[in-house]
């Protein structure tokens, strides 16, 4: 395929969508003589009839239908992806609607902002909390983080990395519970849930390269990682946490890990945006800023047990 193929194409598409030679000339800045010879040229090379022409208006063949819909498309996809390096080139700037889910965005990402913020000084940020799934757009939501997996095929996401979770109690809980020395001793301990139950819970657990379930009857269930937290530290059992969210306590000796060469399921979070023409530059911004200190801050990012992953930096 050559440039000039590419042109004729082009032109042919403009004198269909203008309703004639007159209007496609001038739109495209050239000649009404040259935007003909350049039909003609086309349909030479084709060896098709692609338009009717009358004094007063043109018609399409069945092939010049045909023909035109795959030329429209072909400068819509060149429009798109010059619209796409002028966006990534242009600066960022202008309000930004983010979601972000509750425990993960006051805890992580809400101490990322300021840097963010400074970084990008024309970016205005309105931000939501909450753990239900947003309606993109019916709540005008230009991005919003997620835990768990995607099955929206309607929207992108950007993985931003999983979050390891291990086993964690007091001191004082287990002075009077005793220790854990398998995952099977879960049984005989209080267990606090991070979901609602009903009934037994079988929980998916890691121990090396083996997967094991483990079946419970959590002491409590509730749905949020932070309440689970507070009840842990309150001394009324053992929780399955994430490590970023349970490292400071442990630092601070009020929270012990247990099982250490155990960890339950990882939890992926994910930056979500509805898909169109040209990412904007406060967008993309925004979700290359996230993808970079996800990589670097987050202390989930090694596979080590709680204990060894302390002794290293993040």
């Amino acid at each position: 395929m050559d440039a000039d193929l590419l042109t004729d194409m082009a032109v042919f598409a403009a004198v269909v969508e203008h309703n004639g030679f007159s209007a496609a000339a001038e739109t495209l800045h050239m000649s009404k003589s040259n935007i003909s010879r350049r039909v003609a040229v086309l349909e030479e090379r084709l060896q098709l009839k692609l338009m009717h022409r009358t004094t007063r208006k043109i018609g399409l063949t069945e092939s010049g239908r045909v023909y035109y819909e795959h030329c429209a498309r072909l400068v819509a996809d060149a429009r798109e992806a010059d619209a796409a390096i002028r966006a990534i080139h242009a600066h960022p700037s202008g309000l930004l609607n983010v979601s972000l889910p509750e425990t993960l965005g006051r805890a992580f990402i809400l101490p990322l902002l300021p840097e963010f913020l400074e970084l990008y000084p024309d970016v205005k940020l309105n931000l939501t909390f909450t753990n239900r799934k947003v309606d993109l757009i019916e709540e005008r939501c230009d991005v919003a983080v997620r835990k768990g997996e995607i099955e929206d095929d309607s929207v992108c996401a950007i993985p931003l990395g999983e979050s390891s979770q291990y086993f964690y109690a007091t001191p004082g809980y287990l002075k009077s519970s005793g220790g854990l020395r398998d995952p099977a001793d879960l049984e005989n301990h209080s267990y606090l849930a991070s979901r609602l139950t009903v009934g037994p819970l079988d929980l998916a657990v890691t121990r090396g390269e083996e997967n094991l379930t483990v079946r419970l009857n959590p002491r409590v269930g509730v749905r949020d990682h932070e309440a689970v937290l507070h009840l842990t530290l309150s001394g009324l059992g053992v929780a399955l946490l994430p490590v970023w969210m349970a490292r400071k306590h442990v630092q601070k000796g009020t929270l012990v890990p247990v099982l250490e060469d155990c960890r339950g399921p990882t939890v992926a979070f994910n930056a979500i945006f509805q898909p169109h023409r040209g990412m904007a530059p406060n967008l993309r911004a925004f979700i290359e800023f996230l993808k970079e200190r996800f990589r670097i801050n987050r202390p989930w990012e090694f596979e080590a047990p709680p204990e060894a992953e302390l002794s290293l930096t993040s």
